[in-house]
C-alpha cells in the first residue's frame, strides 16, 4: 500500500518539477489543514463550504490508495455505487459528460462495489466529528480534492458541482471530501499516516 501511496503522491508532484507547469497549476507540497485552512483555499477557488467533509486519519490510508485526486464516485438513491468509466484505463474526464447526464429513467452499469453508508463511515466534519445523516437525493456524487492540488480544483471540482447542481432531471447531493492530512487526528493517526507517506523506510 505504501508504494502505491508514493507513487501517486510523486506522479502528481511530476508536474512540479517543471517550475512553469507547477505556477501554473498552483500546486503546492501537501500540509496538514485544518477548518480555516480548507474553508479559505475554497473561497479562493470558488468552491461551497457548505458541504465539504473530511477522512477521519483510521481510513484515511484506504481512501488515498483507492482515489484520484480529483475524481468522485457516484451512488444511486439506494446508495448503491455507479461506474462512470467506460474501462478500468479510463480518467475522470468522463465525469465531464456522466454527471450532467444522470437521470431517472437510464439503468447504470453497478459492479458490486463499497455502498455509501460504508464510504460515509470513513468520513468526518470538517471539525473532526462524525457525519450527521445526509439529505435524501437521487444520486450522491462525493468529489474527491485536495487544498495542495491547486488549479485541478477549478478545472474539475468546481466543474462537476456546478454540473451536479444544474442537471433538471433528477435531485443530486454532492458531498465534497477534502483528502488532505487534518490537523484533529490525534498522535497516533497521525504519526502512522505521515510514516505511511514518507519516502524513509
Amino acid at each position: 500500500m505504501k508504494i502505491k501511496i508514493l507513487l501517486m503522491l510523486s506522479a502528481i508532484f511530476l508536474l512540479s518539477c517543471n517550475t512553469v507547469l507547477k505556477t501554473i497549476y498552483g500546486i503546492k507540497k501537501p500540509d496538514i489543514e485544518n477548518k480555516t485552512t480548507i474553508h479559505k483555499k475554497a473561497h479562493k477557488l470558488g468552491l461551497d463550504t457548505s458541504n465539504i467533509v473530511t477522512v477521519n486519519g483510521k481510513d484515511f490510508l484506504y481512501v488515498l490508495q483507492e482515489k484520484g485526486i480529483p475524481d468522485a464516485d457516484i451512488f444511486d438513491k439506494n446508495g448503491r455505487y455507479i461506474e462512470y468509466r467506460l474501462n478500468d484505463s479510463s480518467c475522470n474526464a468522463g465525469l465531464f459528460d456522466f454527471i450532467p447526464s444522470l437521470n431517472l429513467t437510464q439503468s447504470y452499469h453497478q459492479p458490486d462495489s463499497a455502498d455509501l453508508p460504508t464510504q460515509l463511515k470513513k468520513f468526518r466534519d470538517i471539525y473532526g466529528n462524525a457525519l450527521p445523516p445526509i439529505d435524501q437525493a437521487d444520486f450522491y456524487v462525493l468529489i474527491y480534492w485536495t487544498a495542495w492540488s491547486g488549479r485541478l480544483n477549478k478545472d474539475h471540482v468546481k466543474i462537476w458541482e456546478k454540473q451536479a447542481n444544474d442537471n433538471k432531471n433528477c435531485k443530486i447531493k454532492v458531498l465534497k471530501v477534502n483528502l488532505d492530512f487534518q490537523e484533529y487526528w490525534d498522535k497516533t493517526e497521525m504519526d502512522r499516516v505521515l510514516r505511511a507517506v514518507s519516502r524513509k523506510k
